[in-house]
């Protein structure tokens, strides 16, 4: 004897279902149809209504995130600390090269690589003008501390 699991029997319909749980309550169902509705809704939210040849809306460039030139994953976020290191640095090299000039040489060296690591980020322009500026402080030092 094959049943249909999918419809609900009636009392009187099979002579299994005499060996059935009892009947629902009035509240009960209610309370199944209120769980339907909601696992309904659920399932009709990631469905794309319309055309299928719509185009989606272009955002504006003003909105869009900026991407950097190279996707390096989590190293993106070290490379803004690096641009933070290198502004950091400039300071030290600025005034490493008035006092100290061979020192100077050293900290601007430091600066070129972190601005060059610098340009992974989505700084990119911050890190390209501090690496102008650290060659700058770079070849001032390193011209004096060799007079």
């Amino acid at each position: 004897m094959t049943e249909n699991t999918e419809e609900p029997l009636d009392q009187g319909s099979s002579p299994s279902a005499t060996n059935s749980s009892p009947s629902t309550t009035g509240s009960e169902a209610a309370d199944v149809a209120a769980e339907d509705a909601v696992v309904a809704d659920a399932l009709t939210t990631d469905i794309r209504v319309g055309s299928p040849f719509a185009v989606d809306p272009t955002i504006p460039a003003a909105e869009r995130p900026i991407e950097p030139f190279y996707d390096v994953g989590p190293i993106r976020y070290t490379a803004m600390g690096a641009v933070a290191a290198a502004i950091m640095v400039l300071g030290f090299a600025s005034v490493a090269a008035w006092w100290f000039p061979s020192g100077g040489a050293l900290i601007a060296a430091l600066g070129c690589v972190l601005s060059v690591f610098g340009l992974y980020s989505a700084f990119r322009k911050t890190a390209i003008s501090l690496l102008a500026i650290h060659l700058a402080l770079f070849v001032l030092s390193y011209s004096r501390s060799i007079v």
